[in-house]
């Protein structure tokens, strides 16, 4: 009986075929490098006062650098290393929690973006 499910597994289309144990290093998204200017921004903003930082695709396939502070003073340096290595900066504040997320994205330019 195990046979006839492998066997049927087997002739199924490679995506509907269970995978069990499947690491998120094995997905397409982690076949690629973190980009220099990526690194170049987390590697400056981790001289600064942050709360957090990340790294992540964006829904239209730009790549972002997402850093959180409470510390506003930061902000001007942040934004301007991020423009001066070709980054877009959106700067959003959270009134409420005196945090500020500052979001810098490059765009790739191997996603195919929907107008």
């Amino acid at each position: 009986m195990a046979d006839d499910q492998n066997k049927n597994e087997e002739e199924m289309p490679h995506f509907m075929q269970r995978q069990y144990g499947k690491s998120a290093s094995t997905l397409e998204a982690s076949h690629e490098e973190l980009s220099d200017v990526r690194k170049q921004m987390i590697r400056f903003a981790l001289e600064f006062p942050i709360r957090d930082i990340r790294t992540y695709s964006g829904y239209k396939g730009d790549l972002l650098v997402e850093i959180t502070t409470g510390n506003d003073d930061i902000l001007p340096e942040l934004k301007a290393h991020a423009e001066s290595l070709g980054m877009e900066v959106v700067v959003k504040e959270r009134y409420d929690t005196r945090i500020h997320e500052v979001f810098c994205i490059v765009p790739d330019e191997n996603i195919y973006r929907l107008k």
